[in-house]
Order: structure tokens, then C-alpha cells, then sequence
């Protein structure tokens, strides 16, 4: 089932949560200046983050990110997953894994911002069916660990993330020791050159083959890279 995103539930969400935990956010100080829709600045994996969940929001899911993302094509890239738990790494509001939800047996979002935690416990269950809120376990992680058990996911799944890991081949190790053989991680970031998305800068984006060589000095092998399905991004697999 293709989601469909409610603005005016969105907003209640939004507004029981920011209730909860307070608001920062310049709108609600009267500032009506619309952000700019190519605000795709990720830093989930960055702790101490002072901008408000709304902020955050807003630059996570941005207008048009169904369409430049194509969730989709990065999912069916998996196969099959009737039978398989896929671990989101940085799952921020629940982008991927509210779809993950509704095809594969299990979904982990692993996030270290507790309100991102809150924010998709919530909408999970007024989003998705009953039995697809049951696959659906947010964890909170931390900035070297995701805290994910030996064997516990088949896929990692990593989007808009990677560049903000700290330590990334000994994260990747981590991530390498909790897989089971043939275990597959999924690394999807954006290229490094000129493009409409401003967010992440160019300068602290990764060349494809910087991603390939730090997943192989992991550990990981069977490399499937491609650098032309999304426009925007580059997806990396690799296998243990």
C-alpha cells in the first residue's frame, strides 16, 4: 500500500508532539518565511542537534523527496522481503521504514534523537494498518553503536546518513559483525556534483568509490553500485 501523506494530520501530529516537548521553531515565533524545498540537510547521526522536531521535519522530508528519492526503486532493490528484518540506520521521521513496514517481516529504525523515536512511534499508528504497526520497532541508537543484536537484521538499510557516521569503517565493522553471512547493506547518498538539492553541501559529500572503499576495508564484498537510477544519489550494496 502506497502511503499518503495527510497535511492536516501531519500538522496535529506535529502539534501534539511540539506540545510535548516545546518548540523552538522561528515559525512559531511569528517568522513566516517558507524554507526552501531543497533543505535535504541529514544530520540524524549528529548528536546535540538544538533545531526543533519541526525543523528537523522539514528538512528530512522536504516537498518533492518522493519524487527525487524514489523510495520505491530503493526498496525493490532488496527483493523479496516476505521473510527478511531490515535495519534503517538513521531513520529520522520514518521515511523508508514506514513503507518497509508493509513489505518485509520486521523493520528496526535506528535513530539517536529520542524526538525522532517519539515522532514515529506516534505516527506509526495512525499511518499503517494494526499488522504493519507490529513490524515496525524504533530503537535508539548511539553514535558507535546502532545497537543491533548478532544476526537480528538481514539488510542494512542506510539513507542520507552515511556521511554523518562517525568513525564509518568501524561503524561498518559493527554493522559487518551483526549480519549474518550474506547479509547485505544498502547505502544510499547524495553525488558529489552540481545539482538542485544544496543540502548536504558538496563539501562533505562522499565520491561513490569512497563509499566502495570503506565498505571493502570493513570487510564487505560483492559490490552492486549504481549511479544512475536516482537522480541524485547513487546507491551502493555490498554483501558479507
Amino acid at each position: 500500500m502506497k502511503i499518503q501523506h495527510n497535511l492536516k494530520f501531519f500538522s496535529l501530529v506535529l502539534a501534539l508532539l511540539l506540545a510535548a516537548c516545546g518548540s523552538d521553531d522561528p515559525i512559531a515565533e511569528g517568522n513566516t518565511k517558507a524554507p526552501k524545498p531543497d533543505s535535504t540537510e541529514h544530520q540524524s547521526l549528529v548528536p546535540g542537534d538544538s533545531a526543533s522536531l519541526q525543523t528537523l521535519l522539514r528538512k528530512y522530508d522536504p516537498p518533492g523527496r518522493d519524487v527525487w528519492q524514489k523510495p520505491e526503486v530503493v526498496i525493490g532493490k532488496m527483493g523479496d522481503l516476505g521473510n527478511k528484518t531490515v535495519a534503517d540506520i538513521g531513520a529520522g521521521s520514518g521515511f523508508f521504514s514506514r513503507r518497509l513496514a508493509q513489505q518485509a517481516k520486521r523493520v528496526i529504525a535506528v535513530e539517536l534523537d529520542p524526538r525522532f523515536i517519539h515522532f514515529m512511534d506516534s505516527i506509526k499508528r495512525v499511518e499503517l494498518k494494526p499488522e504493519y504497526q507490529n513490524r515496525f520497532e524504533t530503537r535508539l541508537g548511539l553514535p558507535n553503536d546502532p545497537k543491533l543484536k548478532p544476526g537480528e537484521a538481514d539488510i542494512v538499510l542506510v539513507v542520507n546518513t552515511y556521511i554523518y557516521i562517525q568513525n564509518r569503517v568501524d561503524y561498518l565493522k559493527n554493522l559487518l559483525n551483526v549480519l549474518p553471512k550474506g547479509g547485505k547493506i544498502i547505502v544510499v547518498d547524495f553525488k558529489k556534483k552540481r545539482m538542485p538539492i544544496k543540502y548536504p553541501t558538496a563539501n562533505v559529500r562522499l565520491e561513490l568509490y569512497e563509499v566502495e572503499n570503506e565498505l571493502e576495508a570493513a570487510g564487505f564484498s560483492n559490490f552492486q553500485s549504481d549511479d544512475c537510477s536516482l537522480d541524485y544519489q547513487y546507491i551502493v550494496m555490498a554483501e558479507k
